[in-house]
C-alpha cells in the first residue's frame, strides 16, 4: 500500500535557519557566506495566479507584487534574506518558474523548455497548496533578485483559479569576510547551509552590484576568492 504523502517529505519548517547559523549562496560570481542574526516568519495564503484555460497558459510571467508593483518575494532592503517554500492548487496546474525574472530553469537541455511542455515544471501532486510543499520549490531572494511563475493547465477543463501558498522565513544577517573562515565552511570543515541560487543551468543567479560591492575584504573581492578555492 502506498504511503501518504506526507510521510514522505520532510517538512519545510525543518529547513529554516535559527539564529547564529551560517548560510553560504552560491551566485554567478562565486560564493556569498553570511551568519543569520535574526529571523521573522510570514506567509501569504493565496496567491491567486487567475484563470488558465484548457490547455493554456498565463498570457505573461507572473512577478507575485501587489496593486503598487511592490514584489512578495523580493526582500524590502538590502538588510533581509528571504527563504522561501510554496505549492500550488490545483493538484494539475503545472508551475513553471524563472529565477532570476526572464531565465528558464530546470530546462534539462540546451534549448529552453516550452511552457506547455513536461519538463521542467512542479504541479500540485509534487508540491500540495497546504503542504508538504516539495524542497524543489525552495528559493532565497536578496534584494534586487526574484522569481517569476507562469502556469500550463495540462487538462481539457478551465481552471478557474489558480492559486499559489508562500511560506516565508525573513533573515537579517552577517557578511562573513574572515578568509580562513570562508574557506572552512566551503571545505566542509565547518558545518553551514549551502544553496545555489536559481539554478547550476546555464548558471547560478548573478549577485546584484550592490551585493558585491559589500563583499570584500579589504580590497580583495571575495568572490573571486571563493572561486579559486574551487568548492
Amino acid at each position: 500500500m502506498a504511503l501518504p504523502i506526507s510521510l514522505l517529505k520532510e517538512s519545510h519548517e525543518n529547513f529554516w535557519l535559527p539564529e547564529g547559523y551560517y548560510l553560504a549562496l552560491q551566485f554567478e560570481q562565486g560564493w556569498l557566506v553570511v551568519m543569520i542574526t535574526g529571523a521573522e516568519p510570514s506567509n501569504m495564503r493565496p496567491f491567486s495566479l487567475g484563470g488558465v484555460s484548457a490547455d493554456g497558459n498565463l498570457s505573461a510571467w507572473n512577478e507575485v507584487k501587489d496593486s503598487s508593483n511592490r514584489k512578495y518575494l523580493e526582500p524590502i532592503k538590502e538588510a533581509f534574506i528571504k527563504h522561501i517554500f510554496w505549492g500550488v492548487s490545483p493538484a494539475k496546474a503545472k508551475v513553471f518558474f524563472q529565477y532570476p525574472s526572464r531565465a528558464d530553469r530546470w530546462s534539462l537541455i540546451a534549448v529552453t523548455r516550452s511552457i506547455t511542455e513536461d519538463i521542467g515544471y512542479v504541479n500540485g501532486e509534487m508540491s500540495p497548496f497546504d503542504g508538504p510543499f516539495s524542497k524543489k520549490s525552495e528559493i532565497f531572494t536578496v534584494y534586487q533578485l526574484y522569481p517569476t511563475f507562469n502556469i500550463h493547465n495540462p487538462t481539457n477543463d478551465r481552471m478557474v483559479d489558480v492559486k499559489l501558498n508562500f511560506e516565508v522565513m525573513t533573515y537579517t544577517y552577517k557578511i562573513i569576510t574572515d578568509k580562513k573562515l570562508i574557506e572552512q565552511f566551503l571545505s566542509g570543515e565547518k558545518r553551514i547551509r549551502k544553496h545555489t541560487v536559481g539554478g547550476i543551468d546555464p548558471s547560478p543567479a548573478t549577485c546584484p552590484d550592490w551585493l558585491v560591492k559589500l563583499y570584500k575584504h579589504g580590497d580583495e573581492n571575495l568572490f573571486k576568492f571563493t572561486r579559486d578555492l574551487g568548492y
